[in-house]
Protein backbone atom coordinates (compact mmCIF):
# COMPACT_ATOMS: atom_id res chain seq x y z
CA UNK A 1 0.00 0.00 0.00
CA UNK A 2 1.37 3.43 -0.94
CA UNK A 3 2.41 5.64 1.98
CA UNK A 4 0.48 8.93 2.17
CA UNK A 5 2.75 11.95 2.60
CA UNK A 6 1.96 15.40 3.98
CA UNK A 7 4.21 18.44 3.57
CA UNK A 8 4.21 21.04 6.37
CA UNK A 9 5.83 24.26 5.21
CA UNK A 10 6.38 25.06 1.53
CA UNK A 11 9.60 27.08 1.70
CA UNK A 12 12.57 26.32 -0.53
CA UNK A 13 13.67 23.09 1.18
CA UNK A 14 10.23 21.52 0.72
CA UNK A 15 10.93 21.28 -3.01
CA UNK A 16 13.87 18.99 -2.28
CA UNK A 17 11.74 16.77 -0.05
CA UNK A 18 9.02 16.50 -2.67
CA UNK A 19 11.60 15.82 -5.37
CA UNK A 20 12.83 12.94 -3.26
CA UNK A 21 9.33 11.58 -2.70
CA UNK A 22 8.49 11.85 -6.38
CA UNK A 23 11.62 9.87 -7.25
CA UNK A 24 10.39 7.19 -4.83
CA UNK A 25 6.78 7.16 -6.05
CA UNK A 26 6.59 3.37 -5.75
CA UNK A 27 6.78 3.83 -1.97
CA UNK A 28 4.59 6.86 -1.36
CA UNK A 29 2.65 9.81 -2.71
CA UNK A 30 2.26 13.38 -1.51
CA UNK A 31 -1.44 13.90 -0.76
CA UNK A 32 -1.60 17.05 1.38
CA UNK A 33 0.20 20.37 1.79
CA UNK A 34 0.12 22.98 4.56
CA UNK A 35 1.60 26.45 4.85
CA UNK A 36 0.63 29.45 6.98
CA UNK A 37 0.55 31.43 3.73
CA UNK A 38 -2.55 30.21 1.90
CA UNK A 39 -1.48 31.46 -1.51
CA UNK A 40 1.87 29.74 -1.18
CA UNK A 41 0.21 26.51 -0.06
CA UNK A 42 -2.12 26.62 -3.06
CA UNK A 43 0.71 27.34 -5.49
CA UNK A 44 2.87 24.53 -4.12
CA UNK A 45 0.00 22.04 -4.19
CA UNK A 46 -0.71 22.93 -7.81
CA UNK A 47 2.96 22.62 -8.76
CA UNK A 48 3.27 19.25 -7.06
CA UNK A 49 -0.05 17.88 -8.33
CA UNK A 50 -1.65 17.68 -4.87
CA UNK A 51 -5.39 18.21 -4.43
CA UNK A 52 -5.55 19.14 -0.72
CA UNK A 53 -3.91 22.20 0.78
CA UNK A 54 -4.52 24.18 3.96
CA UNK A 55 -3.13 26.91 6.19
CA UNK A 56 -3.57 24.72 9.31
CA UNK A 57 -1.22 21.73 9.46
CA UNK A 58 -3.50 20.09 12.02
CA UNK A 59 -5.97 19.44 9.22
CA UNK A 60 -3.28 17.30 7.57
CA UNK A 61 -2.69 15.38 10.78
CA UNK A 62 -6.41 14.59 11.01
CA UNK A 63 -6.45 12.90 7.60
CA UNK A 64 -6.53 9.10 7.46
CA UNK A 65 -4.69 9.08 4.13
CA UNK A 66 -1.62 10.79 5.64
CA UNK A 67 0.84 8.34 7.19
CA UNK A 68 3.97 10.51 7.31
CA UNK A 69 4.83 14.20 7.20
CA UNK A 70 7.87 16.21 6.22
CA UNK A 71 8.34 19.22 8.49
CA UNK A 72 9.90 21.90 6.28
CA UNK A 73 9.07 24.99 8.31
CA UNK A 74 11.65 27.52 9.50
CA UNK A 75 13.77 26.28 12.41
CA UNK A 76 11.85 27.92 15.25
CA UNK A 77 8.70 26.17 13.99
CA UNK A 78 10.07 22.62 13.92
CA UNK A 79 8.96 21.62 17.39
CA UNK A 80 5.18 21.96 17.46
CA UNK A 81 4.30 20.34 14.10
CA UNK A 82 6.69 17.49 14.88
CA UNK A 83 5.34 16.88 18.38
CA UNK A 84 1.74 17.14 17.18
CA UNK A 85 2.35 14.81 14.23
CA UNK A 86 3.96 12.15 16.41
CA UNK A 87 1.09 12.41 18.89
CA UNK A 88 -1.33 11.93 15.98
CA UNK A 89 0.42 8.70 15.04
CA UNK A 90 2.29 10.04 12.02
CA UNK A 91 5.93 9.33 11.23
CA UNK A 92 8.04 12.47 10.76
CA UNK A 93 10.96 13.49 8.55
CA UNK A 94 12.08 16.83 9.99
CA UNK A 95 14.46 19.09 8.12
CA UNK A 96 17.75 20.01 9.81
CA UNK A 97 18.66 21.41 12.23
CA UNK A 98 16.60 19.24 14.55
CA UNK A 99 15.43 22.39 16.30
CA UNK A 100 16.37 26.00 16.90
CA UNK A 101 16.82 25.45 20.64
CA UNK A 102 17.91 22.61 22.88
CA UNK A 103 14.59 22.65 24.75
CA UNK A 104 12.73 22.16 21.46
CA UNK A 105 15.02 19.30 20.43
CA UNK A 106 14.52 17.59 23.80
CA UNK A 107 10.75 17.88 23.48
CA UNK A 108 10.85 16.37 19.98
CA UNK A 109 13.01 13.42 21.10
CA UNK A 110 10.68 12.82 24.05
CA UNK A 111 7.62 12.88 21.77
CA UNK A 112 9.24 10.32 19.46
CA UNK A 113 9.97 7.96 22.35
CA UNK A 114 6.46 8.25 23.74
CA UNK A 115 4.71 7.85 20.38
CA UNK A 116 6.66 4.85 19.13
CA UNK A 117 6.72 6.50 15.70
CA UNK A 118 9.74 7.28 13.55
CA UNK A 119 11.33 10.70 13.86
CA UNK A 120 14.13 11.08 11.32
CA UNK A 121 16.19 14.25 11.10
CA UNK A 122 17.01 15.10 7.48
CA UNK A 123 20.79 15.45 7.59
CA UNK A 124 21.58 14.46 4.03
CA UNK A 125 25.35 14.55 4.57
CA UNK A 126 25.00 11.07 6.10
CA UNK A 127 24.36 9.85 2.53
CA UNK A 128 27.60 11.21 1.06
CA UNK A 129 29.74 8.38 -0.41
CA UNK A 130 32.76 9.99 1.23
CA UNK A 131 31.10 9.97 4.67
CA UNK A 132 29.98 6.36 4.24
CA UNK A 133 33.50 5.28 3.23
CA UNK A 134 35.14 7.22 6.07
CA UNK A 135 32.74 5.58 8.54
CA UNK A 136 33.83 2.13 7.31
CA UNK A 137 37.50 3.03 7.73
CA UNK A 138 37.05 4.37 11.27
CA UNK A 139 34.73 1.54 12.37
CA UNK A 140 37.32 -1.00 11.17
CA UNK A 141 39.66 0.20 13.90
CA UNK A 142 42.27 1.42 11.40
CA UNK A 143 42.66 4.70 13.31
CA UNK A 144 42.78 3.15 16.77
CA UNK A 145 41.70 5.52 19.52
CA UNK A 146 40.83 8.88 17.98
CA UNK A 147 42.11 11.70 20.19
CA UNK A 148 41.65 14.84 18.06
CA UNK A 149 39.70 16.08 15.06
CA UNK A 150 38.58 19.20 13.21
CA UNK A 151 35.24 19.48 11.46
CA UNK A 152 34.79 22.41 9.11
CA UNK A 153 32.28 23.96 6.73
CA UNK A 154 33.23 27.15 4.90
CA UNK A 155 31.43 29.69 2.79
CA UNK A 156 33.42 32.76 1.92
CA UNK A 157 30.46 35.05 1.24
CA UNK A 158 26.94 33.69 1.25
CA UNK A 159 24.98 35.11 4.15
CA UNK A 160 21.51 33.72 4.76
CA UNK A 161 18.44 35.75 3.90
CA UNK A 162 14.73 35.56 4.66
CA UNK A 163 13.93 33.32 7.64
CA UNK A 164 17.59 32.23 7.79
CA UNK A 165 18.70 35.76 8.69
CA UNK A 166 16.62 36.25 11.84
CA UNK A 167 17.13 34.63 15.23
CA UNK A 168 13.38 34.81 15.74
CA UNK A 169 12.84 32.31 12.92
CA UNK A 170 16.19 30.51 12.51
CA UNK A 171 17.51 30.43 16.05
CA UNK A 172 21.04 31.01 14.78
CA UNK A 173 23.10 31.61 11.66
CA UNK A 174 25.96 29.67 10.12
CA UNK A 175 26.24 27.34 13.12
CA UNK A 176 22.72 25.91 12.81
CA UNK A 177 22.46 26.26 9.03
CA UNK A 178 25.56 24.59 7.57
CA UNK A 179 27.62 23.93 10.70
CA UNK A 180 25.15 21.28 11.82
CA UNK A 181 26.18 19.12 8.84
CA UNK A 182 29.88 19.05 9.70
CA UNK A 183 29.15 18.70 13.40
CA UNK A 184 26.86 15.73 12.81
CA UNK A 185 29.42 14.19 10.45
CA UNK A 186 32.09 14.26 13.16
CA UNK A 187 29.79 12.78 15.80
CA UNK A 188 28.51 10.13 13.40
CA UNK A 189 31.98 9.07 12.25
CA UNK A 190 33.28 8.84 15.81
CA UNK A 191 30.40 6.82 17.27
CA UNK A 192 28.48 9.66 18.94
CA UNK A 193 30.78 10.51 21.86
CA UNK A 194 29.28 12.56 24.65
CA UNK A 195 30.52 16.16 24.98
CA UNK A 196 31.23 17.57 28.43
CA UNK A 197 32.66 21.09 27.94
CA UNK A 198 32.61 23.66 25.15
CA UNK A 199 34.48 26.91 24.55
CA UNK A 200 32.84 28.80 21.71
CA UNK A 201 32.90 32.07 19.83
CA UNK A 202 30.69 33.73 17.22
CA UNK A 203 31.05 36.80 15.02
CA UNK A 204 28.80 39.08 13.00
CA UNK A 205 31.11 41.66 11.35
CA UNK A 206 30.98 41.22 7.57
CA UNK A 207 27.20 40.90 7.87
CA UNK A 208 27.00 44.49 9.10
CA UNK A 209 29.28 45.89 6.38
CA UNK A 210 27.16 47.04 3.40
CA UNK A 211 30.23 47.32 1.17
CA UNK A 212 30.91 43.59 1.60
CA UNK A 213 27.91 42.85 -0.60
CA UNK A 214 29.63 44.43 -3.59
CA UNK A 215 32.65 42.18 -3.37
CA UNK A 216 30.69 39.06 -2.56
CA UNK A 217 28.16 39.39 -5.35
CA UNK A 218 25.47 38.41 -2.85
CA UNK A 219 23.14 40.80 -1.05
CA UNK A 220 21.42 40.62 2.31
CA UNK A 221 19.48 42.91 4.61
CA UNK A 222 22.20 44.52 6.72
CA UNK A 223 19.75 46.06 9.19
CA UNK A 224 17.54 43.01 9.74
CA UNK A 225 20.11 40.22 9.84
CA UNK A 226 20.85 39.38 13.47
CA UNK A 227 22.48 35.93 13.43
CA UNK A 228 26.16 34.96 13.34
CA UNK A 229 28.14 34.67 10.12
CA UNK A 230 30.91 32.69 11.86
CA UNK A 231 31.11 30.24 14.73
CA UNK A 232 33.84 28.08 16.23
CA UNK A 233 34.24 25.89 19.26
CA UNK A 234 36.67 23.68 21.12
CA UNK A 235 34.73 20.64 22.32
CA UNK A 236 35.91 18.21 24.99
CA UNK A 237 34.26 14.78 25.22
CA UNK A 238 33.90 12.28 28.06
CA UNK A 239 36.22 9.78 26.32
CA UNK A 240 39.15 12.23 26.15
CA UNK A 241 38.51 13.23 22.53
CA UNK A 242 38.82 16.90 21.57
CA UNK A 243 37.33 18.41 18.42
CA UNK A 244 37.67 21.84 16.88
CA UNK A 245 34.50 22.95 15.08
CA UNK A 246 34.51 25.84 12.59
CA UNK A 247 31.80 27.12 10.28
CA UNK A 248 31.18 30.29 8.28
CA UNK A 249 28.77 32.03 5.97
CA UNK A 250 31.32 34.80 5.42
CA UNK A 251 35.03 35.15 6.16
CA UNK A 252 38.01 37.04 4.75
CA UNK A 253 39.67 33.82 3.67
CA UNK A 254 39.42 31.18 0.98
CA UNK A 255 39.16 28.20 3.31
CA UNK A 256 39.40 27.22 6.96
CA UNK A 257 40.93 23.89 6.02
CA UNK A 258 39.77 20.30 5.68
CA UNK A 259 37.96 18.15 8.20
CA UNK A 260 40.25 15.48 9.64
CA UNK A 261 40.49 13.01 12.51
CA UNK A 262 43.68 11.78 14.18
CA UNK A 263 44.04 8.40 15.86
CA UNK A 264 46.85 6.54 17.59
CA UNK A 265 47.19 4.15 14.61
CA UNK A 266 46.06 6.27 11.66
CA UNK A 267 44.25 9.35 10.44
CA UNK A 268 41.49 10.30 8.00
CA UNK A 269 40.86 13.55 6.13
CA UNK A 270 37.79 14.51 4.12
CA UNK A 271 37.40 16.49 0.91
CA UNK A 272 38.89 14.42 -0.68
CA UNK A 273 38.88 11.30 1.48
CA UNK A 274 42.40 10.16 2.45
CA UNK A 275 43.77 7.68 4.99
CA UNK A 276 47.17 8.12 6.62
CA UNK A 277 49.08 5.40 8.44
CA UNK A 278 52.29 3.40 8.81
CA UNK A 279 52.89 0.25 6.78
CA UNK A 280 55.97 -1.70 5.65
CA UNK A 281 58.18 0.45 7.83
CA UNK A 282 57.12 3.65 6.13
CA UNK A 283 54.41 6.32 6.19
CA UNK A 284 51.64 5.76 3.64
CA UNK A 285 48.79 7.84 2.25
CA UNK A 286 45.81 5.94 0.84
CA UNK A 287 43.26 7.56 -1.47
CA UNK A 288 40.26 5.22 -1.76
CA UNK A 289 39.31 4.41 -5.35
CA UNK A 290 35.98 3.72 -7.02
CA UNK A 291 33.75 5.35 -4.42
CA UNK A 292 30.10 5.14 -5.45
CA UNK A 293 29.01 8.15 -7.52
CA UNK A 294 27.33 10.99 -5.71
CA UNK A 295 23.54 10.66 -5.94
CA UNK A 296 20.75 13.07 -5.05
CA UNK A 297 20.90 12.86 -1.25
CA UNK A 298 17.29 13.96 -0.84
CA UNK A 299 16.22 11.01 -2.97
CA UNK A 300 18.33 8.70 -0.81
CA UNK A 301 17.12 10.05 2.53
CA UNK A 302 13.44 10.05 1.59
CA UNK A 303 13.79 6.49 0.27
CA UNK A 304 15.44 5.39 3.50
CA UNK A 305 12.68 7.08 5.52
CA UNK A 306 9.83 5.55 3.54
CA UNK A 307 11.38 2.08 3.53
CA UNK A 308 11.76 2.19 7.31
CA UNK A 309 8.12 3.21 7.66
CA UNK A 310 7.07 0.41 5.32
CA UNK A 311 9.21 -2.23 7.00
CA UNK A 312 8.67 -1.11 10.60
CA UNK A 313 12.36 -0.44 11.15
CA UNK A 314 13.84 2.23 13.49
CA UNK A 315 14.69 5.72 12.32
CA UNK A 316 17.73 5.81 10.00
CA UNK A 317 18.90 9.03 11.68
CA UNK A 318 17.38 8.88 15.16
CA UNK A 319 16.70 12.00 17.24
CA UNK A 320 18.73 10.57 20.14
CA UNK A 321 21.83 11.03 17.99
CA UNK A 322 21.04 14.39 16.44
CA UNK A 323 19.94 16.04 19.69
CA UNK A 324 23.64 16.03 20.61
CA UNK A 325 24.26 18.64 17.91
CA UNK A 326 21.77 20.85 19.73
CA UNK A 327 23.54 20.18 23.03
CA UNK A 328 26.82 21.40 21.51
CA UNK A 329 25.31 24.36 19.64
CA UNK A 330 23.52 25.47 22.80
CA UNK A 331 26.79 25.33 24.74
CA UNK A 332 28.64 27.17 21.95
CA UNK A 333 26.18 30.07 22.07
CA UNK A 334 26.22 30.17 25.89
CA UNK A 335 30.01 30.12 25.91
CA UNK A 336 30.25 32.90 23.34
CA UNK A 337 27.83 35.06 25.34
CA UNK A 338 29.68 34.44 28.62
CA UNK A 339 33.16 34.64 27.06
CA UNK A 340 34.23 31.49 28.89
CA UNK A 341 34.14 27.71 28.68
CA UNK A 342 30.87 26.11 29.78
CA UNK A 343 29.61 22.69 30.82
CA UNK A 344 27.10 21.05 28.54
CA UNK A 345 23.56 20.33 29.71
CA UNK A 346 23.54 17.23 31.99
CA UNK A 347 22.78 14.12 29.95
CA UNK A 348 19.97 12.96 32.21
CA UNK A 349 18.12 16.13 31.20
CA UNK A 350 18.46 15.39 27.47
CA UNK A 351 18.02 11.68 26.77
Amino acid sequence: MSIGIGIIGTGGISNSHVRGYQANSSLGKTVAVADIDGARAEEAASRWGVDFYTTDYREILARDDVDVVSVCTYNQAHRQPTVDALAAGKHVLCEKPMAATLDDAKAMAKAARESGRILMIAIHSRYSPQTIAAKKIIDSGALGRVYYGETISTRRRWIGSGSFARKETAGGGAVVDIGVYSLDTALHLLGHPRPKRVSGTTCMAITKDPSAQVYGGHSWDVDRTNVEEFGAAWIRFENGLCITFKTSWAIHGNSMGRSFFLGEKGGVALGPLEYYGDQFGMMVNVIPQDLPPEEDRFVLETRDFLECVRDGRPSPIPPEQVVVTNVIMDALYRSAAADEEVEVTPWQDVL
